[in-house]
């Protein structure tokens, strides 16, 4: 899984957005460990600045909850409105099930709950890169196939 299958040699790239130090270093630290290409931010704030530079966009998105100033709710909401499209993973402590429900529907791909295994998490990733590089059988609204 460390490798991007659509182009081989070249890592997968996760982007780590989480207010909490020890968190962020300790999930940058397992991405890296597994050969992901691990970036983290601190605020929603600063990856969406990443976003504006010459970085590629992340292949995957590791998303906590509860931040001050803009919540991962709030980022996820914005990057969907500004049309970017990367799959999300919700990382969080809070496991309300209108939490869960509010992330699902604004596009999270998946909603892990802290602490979290380095399997659980592994796997999650996968599918979230996976599905989202799968073409899709169902041609988008409006476009008739022939």
């Amino acid at each position: 899984m460390t490798l991007d299958s659509t182009n081989p040699g070249r890592q997968i790239a996760v982007a780590i957005v989480d207010d909490e130090t020890l968190v962020r270093v300790s999930l940058r630290r397992l991405c890296n460990a597994f050969g992901l290409s691990a970036t983290a931010y601190g605020s929603g704030r600063e990856f969406l600045d990443s976003l504006e530079g010459d970085q590629p966009q992340p292949d995957c998105l590791l998303l906590d909850i509860q931040m001050p100033e803009m919540t991962g709710l709030e980022l996820q909401r914005h990057l969907t409105s500004r049309g970017v499209r990367v799959p999300t993973i919700v990382v969080t402590a809070d496991d309300a099930p209108e939490a869960r429900a509010r992330c699902m529907a604004a596009g999270a791909v998946d909603y892990l709950r802290k602490p979290i295994g380095a399997d659980e998490l592994l796997a999650a990733i996968e599918r979230a890169v996976c599905n989202n590089r799968r073409p899709s059988l169902t041609p988008p609204r409006g476009e008739v196939t022939r």
